[in-house]
């Protein structure tokens, strides 16, 4: 009997370390670099990756760059990186390091949907917009994870077939795009933190 006591008392705190573990990495972070030199930014980035991932649950999970200006040697680079981590290691960093961020809990990700009324460029667009909300930037993420324009347009088709419809002109679309924003509680230009666009064949990081 004192065994059996003694073996559920083990798995109850075995189970009790699992649970605070567990909640531990599910906490979620992004920090800003930026750098007028890009080989140098992209050294420093990852750098931080690497940083990352010696921490107990660390991981990058999605770094976004986006590279901005003329010439070359006007160039400059953004990078938001976003990240997994325990408590502990996250604070330690948002508040130690030089660089702009902070946590990442509720997002709201707003696609939308562009396409064109006619061939002609003096016509106008048809638009559908839509937002959808995620308890952590990790499920956010699969919203875009692995996709490209075609896929997502079917997902408009599967998901809310009456508005595709409204973009087909003789049952093809023309020149659709989606664009995509991720935020952080509510979609306000303030609360944004990134952008992508995807069109036939491309896929572009939009400036924060």
């Amino acid at each position: 009997m004192a065994s059996r006591k003694l073996f559920g008392a083990l798995f109850l705190a075995f189970l009790f370390v699992s649970l605070v573990t567990a909640a531990q990495a599910a906490v979620y972070g992004y920090i800003v670099v930026r750098g007028k030199n890009i080989d140098h930014t992209n050294r420093e980035i990852e750098t931080i990756e690497r940083l990352i991932k010696t921490w107990p649950n660390g991981e990058v999970l999605h770094k976004h760059s986006v590279v901005s200006g003329g010439a070359f040697f006007f160039k400059k680079i953004t990078a938001t990186i976003f990240f997994a981590g325990n408590q502990k290691d996250i604070s330690g960093f948002l508040t130690q390091g030089p660089y702009e961020g902070d946590y990442v809990k509720d997002v709201v990700v707003q696609f939308n949907y562009n396409s064109r009324v006619s061939e002609s460029a003096f016509d106008g667009d048809i638009n559908t917009t839509y937002t959808r909300k995620f308890a952590n930037i990790r499920k956010a993420l699969e919203t875009i994870q692995g996709k490209d324009a075609k896929i997502l347009w079917n997902d408009l088709k599967e998901g809310k077939a009456k508005e595709y419809k409204k973009h087909l002109v003789a049952d093809k679309l023309i020149d659709p795009s989606v664009n995509i924003i991720f935020y952080s509680v509510q979609p306000v230009e303030e609360n944004r933190l990134f952008g992508i666009s995807f069109t036939p064949g491309n896929v572009t990081p939009r400036q924060n």
